[in-house]
């Protein structure tokens, strides 16, 4: 039902050192200085309770180590508060929402091509949402070895993704890689690009759509 209402869900994704959070940042300027209205939020998060959830997702204390599903369950649970509280009456509304992260997060994230976990995560998450899925996902697509540069130069890690290997990552961006091929709401752009080329090309896509 909601994918054929009026309002839309566009998501942004991709490995962290992406640029993905540059390019959301360039993109809200936009939409103000043009004077269009958009509600920008974040997943893990966008509403109070979501946030405390994305905390212990998120943790960078050693201690911590959840179990896979766990974390997938945790995950859900924050996206369920996010789905209910904000997208779903938004959408409704008409209102067009913008989210750094979203369900293509979860499956490059905390699955990486795991069938067991992908099963458990569909069937899930298909309780909570139903095949809700966003209108458009930009994916910033990034070497691994580029990310982790970019990451490394910053002067503090802010979670702790920012502390995983390339490796790691490798395994994201295959997983991202896969899902751009089989879903066309995934629109694949070079994170390398010059930022206000980038920055273009991606607002392109989006007028395109909400326009």
């Amino acid at each position: 039902m909601l994918n054929k209402v009026k309002g839309k869900l566009i998501s942004f994704e991709g490995i962290d050192g992406s640029g993905k959070s540059t390019q959301i940042k360039l993109l809200k300027e936009f939409f103000n200085e043009s004077k269009r209205k958009a509600i920008f939020t974040r997943e893990p998060g966008g509403t109070v309770e979501a946030e405390l959830i994305r905390r212990l997702i998120l943790s960078k204390n050693k201690k911590v180590n959840f179990e896979n599903k766990t974390e997938i369950l945790l995950l859900l649970a924050a996206r369920y508060e996010h789905f209910k509280k904000l997208i779903e009456p938004e959408i409704l509304k008409g209102k067009t929402i913008i989210c750094d992260r979203f369900i293509d997060s979860t499956l490059a994230y905390q699955c990486r091509g795991n069938i067991e976990l992908e099963k458990f995560y569909f069937k899930t998450s298909k309780s909570l949402i139903k095949n809700f899925e966003p209108n458009l996902t930009i994916l910033l697509d990034i070497p691994p070895s580029r990310a982790l540069h970019r990451i490394n130069k910053r002067k503090t890690t802010t979670n702790k993704y920012d502390e995983k290997d390339e490796y790691f990552f490798l395994n994201v961006r295959k997983t991202y890689t896969s899902l751009a091929k089989n879903n066309l709401r995934i629109k694949k752009f070079n994170a390398l690009e010059k930022k206000s080329i980038l920055a273009d090309k991606i607002k392109k896509s989006i007028l395109a759509l909400i326009d």
